[in-house]
């Protein structure tokens, strides 16, 4: 695991108890939504597309039980073609 990585488990086990609500916002290309929405069919997805319709904000909470667990969504986020983790 990189420094990087382990410094962002040390802030979200510093700033969150486990288990609790955590809130996740990604921006995605138009193109790879649909791959996006395969990827997360089983969790609440919100949607707000761009003015251009080039982007779309999702955001999803989803009840977490580890900063592990955490990380593991933005990896399965990564797979999808542009994404990008805010």
């Amino acid at each position: 695991m990189s420094d990087k990585l382990i410094k962002f488990k040390q802030t979200l086990d510093e700033h969150h108890q486990w288990p609790c609500p955590y809130v996740y916002k990604f921006i995605v290309p138009a193109e790879s939504l649909d791959r996006f929405k395969e990827v997360f069919a089983s969790e609440p997805l919100s949607f707000r597309q761009s003015k251009t319709g080039k982007y779309t904000s999702v955001t999803m909470t989803s009840t977490m039980c580890s900063a592990d667990e955490v990380m593991a969504v933005y990896e399965k986020a990564a797979q999808v073609p542009g994404v990008m983790s805010l």
